[in-house]
């Protein structure tokens, strides 16, 4: 069993290297008050929690109107301080899309889950994900993550997306994993390099009729290969110089 591992860009990881990097991230998570850590491979437990958080919804990635998510593709993470609060949330999907590659899969879900302000479904330039072409195979997405307001601070979000990466490599052993990140955050704080991915591009969706939350208008992709886990396996605390 514990001879079981992956590799990863030539570098094989076992079971218990794994075990070892979810496990430093764990702790650093409890230094800062968290309590449990629950687990979730039913998004309705998933949901759960969140409906028990001031985040209070599920994203469209996640939810359960336009998704069919069983375990075997979906895991949630719902953390607890002493009190019984749910301070943090995020969640993984890992979708096998061999005879798309993830320009097409990420086209193929915006138009469909996403509506522009008059209800019509959107629609992306044509070049809008062309750094996702050719990338097909198990692609693993991290999202939904929300930290409650007292406790950003000690980039516990970061710390939290890292143990998302951890377990998807361990759960799937994807062979990318994304996630979207506002502008704002990605280049002014670069927080989509302590979050432990390696690439991101600016103006990651590019639209010809654009949804009604403003907010989709301007998302940075992130993304993260294998070699991009390598380098958090290795050093999975180093978020690099935080603001003080």
């Amino acid at each position: 069993m514990f001879d079981r591992g992956v590799v990863l860009a030539g570098v094989k990881f076992s079971i218990i290297d794994l075990m070892k990097a979810g496990a430093r991230l764990e702790e650093k998570l409890r230094s800062f008050g968290i309590a449990h850590i629950e687990l979730h491979d039913e998004v309705r437990k998933y949901q759960d929690g969140v409906d028990q958080s001031d985040k209070g919804y599920v994203g469209e990635y996640f939810h359960r109107s336009i998704n069919t998510l069983p375990p075997s593709m979906f895991q949630g993470i719902t953390c607890r301080s002493d009190a019984g609060e749910v301070v943090a949330t995020s969640a993984i999907r890992c979708d096998e899309i061999a005879g798309w590659d993830l320009d097409r899969y990420i086209r193929e879900f915006w138009e469909r889950a996403y509506r522009t302000e008059a209800g019509e479904p959107v629609v992306l330039a044509d070049d809008a994900v062309s750094f996702a072409a050719g990338i097909t195979g198990q692609i693993a997405y991290v999202g939904d993550t929300y930290v409650a307001k007292p406790w950003r601070k000690n980039n516990l979000g970061a710390y939290l997306v890292r143990l998302c990466l951890v377990i998807a490599n361990t759960k799937w052993a994807p062979v990318y994993t994304y996630g979207w990140m506002a502008r704002h955050h990605a280049y002014q704080k670069a927080l989509f390099l302590r979050w432990g991915y390696p690439a991101c591009y600016g103006g990651g969706l590019k639209w010809k009729e654009p949804p009604a939350n403003k907010a989709y208008e301007d998302l940075c992709f992130l993304g993260c290969d294998p070699a991009g886990i390598v380098q958090l396996l290795q050093r999975p605390l180093d978020i690099g110089p935080v603001e003080s």
